[in-house]
């Protein structure tokens, strides 16, 4: 991706032929330079994201490539999302971005919520910082400043927060709804929100460890379903018959589920490898590379024989084990899948989609899983209240009920294939934010409210910093204020009309929590609303933004800002 700052020149050449560089400005900046080429990448990188912010917040299109480097359009109004596409295109070459990209990275995939508030928080931090060292101010006593702020937001912070109970949904269900904001139909939000904070509370209940962990817990959908939560696992499994052409390849599904009638009380185990008969089969005329050289009828017809043996006999030993469900990851030949059947064993093979949801099934089951057949003992062997196998949308869903405590499956459901990957992502978003306000049980009030507290409180405080800091600690205030200022022209409002009302509202007898409303510019209550959110999402991201600001307001100089480092060779002084 190219920013502000971008654009190699490549090194010259000097007056004795050497490869060099004939102006100490082509491949060094100072100062001021240095600062614009600061600014202008963290300016540029928060503008990526400012659109999608809030509830009314707009969708970003981007031209990127997929997982196999062919062509892809991303249309999508998650900030993680716009990052991915970009790193998948073209990357951030300017090393500023990168540095900033970065810093939110973990925060991103540790909590799944509030990566835009932390870049704007970021861009807006590094602007201000920036321009209070070009009204000669020092980056250090920036620094300080910001610190000495940062520490009064977490004590502001600690006064606004509220107490959750992470074994009750009702408590959790407002967490869940305002991470899925995004989502315009209000009917779907709440049904979804209510699953994730019934699956998120059974978690909180199941454990006594204090951290509340989704991985127990998978979202799949479809758009011949209705959204709603599975008490188990659900296995989606891949078609099972390739027809490949020149021209295509078409897949299909026989309609005979691999279970007729559910199984009660069904003993489980699962194999991460093929099941493979032929190597074992025979020992007779056997040829180079382990094949079996058939060189008459009758030698055929043995092998056919000692192979159905083969197949029988492995049929036989899961069966005297108890086992009623055998899981394969990979795909199970008919004959196969007859033998075991014969031996009153069901077979749900293609267990792969995703490949993850095998391993996941046999933590939720207790089964080990197993390599090969032959190394089934009852060790491997977990158990399930109930399985059963249906045809869903093209896709067979096995499903693995009563599991235990905590395992579970949100279902989604959608009219379309593009909608419906939409609303999966955010249920997943959801269930990690809604897992961390469960285990912090502390929630803040949302629409923009906690930055509108923080950024008052902070202001006041400014007050009492005698120093040449307090500039800095008022704009650190003001950068808080840009959420809400984003939130209020994200939704068509007068951004300074809105934030003049959220603090007045804080000065006089306006909401306990004073937020953005998206209908008006009047301020709501955000707690009265049901607008919060976990205190760790937006704390993390007032860190996370210091933290990279502190980074990049103490550079003074940057090397080799447009040099095509790839074409650099200089001259070696001594061999």
């Amino acid at each position: 991706m190219t920013l502000p700052g971008d654009g190699p020149t490549g090194p010259i050449a000097g007056d004795d032929g050497a490869t060099g560089f004939s102006d100490v400005d082509d491949w060094l900046l100072r100062d001021g330079a240095t600062r614009e080429f600061v600014g202008s990448a963290a300016s540029a990188v928060a503008s990526l994201v400012r659109s999608t912010l809030g509830p009314r917040g707009c969708e970003t299109l981007v031209e990127t490539v997929d997982s196999h480097d062919d062509p892809e359009v991303v249309l999508t109004a998650d900030a993680g999302e716009i990052l991915d596409a970009l790193e998948r295109a073209s990357g951030f070459a300017h090393p500023v971005a990168a540095l900033l990209i970065d810093a939110v990275d973990s925060h991103r995939r540790a909590l799944g919520d509030g990566t835009t508030t932390a870049l704007l928080l970021s861009g807006a931090l590094v602007e201000a910082g920036l321009d209070l060292v070009d009204e000669g101010l020092h980056p250090m006593s920036v620094i300080v400043g910001y610190g000495l702020a940062n520490a009064r937001a977490g004590e502001t912070l600690d006064d606004l927060a509220r107490e959750v109970d992470p074994g009750s949904a009702a408590d959790l269900r407002d967490v869940a709804a305002t991470a899925m904001a995004d989502a315009r139909d209000e009917a779907w939000r709440a049904e979804s929100a209510s699953a994730v904070a019934e699956v998120v509370a059974g978690l909180a209940r199941a454990t006594d460890r204090g951290w509340v962990a989704t991985d127990d817990v998978g979202v799949v959908g479809s758009t011949a379903v209705e959204t709603g939560v599975v008490d188990g696992v659900v296995v989606r499994r891949e078609p099972a018959t390739y027809h490949e052409m020149p021209e295509f390849t078409t897949r299909s599904f026989g309609q005979r589920p691999a279970i007729p009638e559910p199984v009660e009380d069904a003993t489980v185990v699962v194999v991460d490898d093929e099941i493979d008969f032929e190597e074992t089969a025979s020992t007779f005329e056997r040829g180079t590379g382990g094949r079996v050289a058939l060189g008459s009828r009758e030698a055929a017809q043995e092998y056919a024989t000692q192979l159905d043996a083969r197949r029988a006999g492995a049929a036989r030993r899961l069966r005297d084990l108890g086992v009623d469900v055998l899981v394969v990851q990979e795909r199970v030949e008919d004959p196969v899948q007859r033998a075991f059947e014969r031996a009153d064993v069901a077979v749900i093979d293609r267990a792969k989609y995703p490949y993850e949801d095998a391993d996941r099934l046999a933590d939720a089951t207790g089964a080990q899983v197993a390599s090969f057949v032959d190394d089934i003992s009852a060790d491997h062997l977990g158990t399930a209240g109930r399985v059963r196998d249906r045809l869903v949308d093209g896709e067979k869903w096995a499903t693995f009920e009563g599991c235990g405590d905590g395992v579970s499956t949100v279902v989604v459901g959608a009219r379309t294939r593009s909608a419906l990957d939409w609303r999966e992502r955010l249920v997943e978003d959801a269930l990690d934010v809604t897992a961390v306000a469960a285990s912090d049980r502390q929630v803040l009030p949302g629409a923009g409210a906690h930055a509108a507290a923080v950024a008052g409180d902070v202001r006041e405080y400014a007050r009492s910093v005698g120093r040449r800091e307090q500039l800095a600690v008022e704009a650190f205030a003001d950068a808080l204020e840009t959420v809400p200022r984003t939130l209020a022209a994200n939704a068509g409002h007068d951004p300074a009309t809105v934030v003049a009302a959220l603090r007045a509202a804080r000065r006089g007898d306006g909401p306990a929590a004073p937020g953005v409303d998206p209908a008006g510019p009047e301020p709501l209550d955000a707690w009265a609303a049901g607008v919060v959110e976990p205190r760790r999402v937006f704390s993390q991201a007032v860190e996370t933004a210091v933290g990279v600001t502190e980074q990049l307001l103490a550079l003074d100089t940057v090397l080799f800002p447009e040099v095509d480092l790839d074409s650099f060779d200089p001259m070696v002084e001594h061999e």
